[in-house]
């Protein structure tokens, strides 16, 4: 699996990812389903997928709200951020989702059908209330934020992992999911080819994950669609269009 950028730049993807999610809703009252409607409807998301420097490193998460909203078509006034230190459960919305989505390489939209914006902030405010509670009252404020610093990453990590499982688990293998549908159709590999006009080996590749499904051309996904009588999800998993 061939990944859009280097992990060396993970950390600061979900940087900026948490912190527009964060500033989104802490200063602009947007939700976070709402905003990342957006962040997807407006492009950004693609780019930032492809791993585009100037978006997962180069911008701020204001600076990336504003570019969202701009991109929506939205009108919008610059407010001051009201900044939580990334501490915020909408902060680390946005590592989870950028972890899930550098890991799978599905879209942003492919990766919240596996993962539940209020489940994770429900969960994610009870754990933190709770293990506030367990620190001595007799630590500095400074070492108290730097240890709910620690905490937010592991369990947004968690939260990643265990979201990601479910999820690879729900999509399946995309060259498995083809070869029973032609199976079931009673094509064989050179006879789908010959059906919806896509070269044999193309097909070879799909079947043996020699090559992404999830990524061929759109024409390719119509044809075995229209060839195999079936929906495109029923190929490429979740929510792919």
């Amino acid at each position: 699996m061939t990944r859009a950028y280097d992990r060396s730049l993970l950390d600061r993807a979900s940087d900026t990812l948490g912190r527009m999610l964060d500033f989104a809703s802490r200063s602009m009252h947007y939700d976070v389903n709402t905003m990342m409607d957006l962040f997807c409807a407006s492009g950004l998301a693609s780019d930032f997928e492809r791993g585009d420097i100037k978006l997962i490193a180069g911008m701020s998460g204001t600076e990336l709200v504003y570019a969202v909203l701009a991109g929506s078509g939205l009108a919008y006034e610059r407010t001051v951020p009201r900044h939580t230190g990334g501490l915020s459960p909408e902060y680390w919305c946005g590592h989870v989702l950028s972890h899930m989505q550098w890991e799978t390489c599905l879209t942003f939209r492919q990766v919240l059908t596996g993962f539940s914006v209020q489940s994770f902030t429900a969960e994610y405010s009870k754990r933190r209330i709770e293990f506030l509670d367990s620190l001595p009252l007799s630590i500095s404020e400074a070492e108290r934020s730097q240890r709910l610093r620690e905490f937010g990453e592991q369990f947004a990590a968690e939260a990643a992992s265990s979201a990601g499982r479910s999820l690879s688990d729900a999509s399946g293998p995309c060259g498995a999911r083809l070869r029973d549908a032609r199976l079931k159709c009673g094509f064989s590999q050179s006879g789908l080819a010959s059906a919806a006009g896509i070269p044999v080996r193309t097909i070879q590749q799909y079947e043996q994950s020699q090559k992404d499904l999830r990524k061929a051309r759109s024409e390719y996904i119509v044809a075995l669609s229209r060839t195999l009588s079936c929906d495109a999800e029923q190929l490429l998993g979740p929510d792919k269009k």
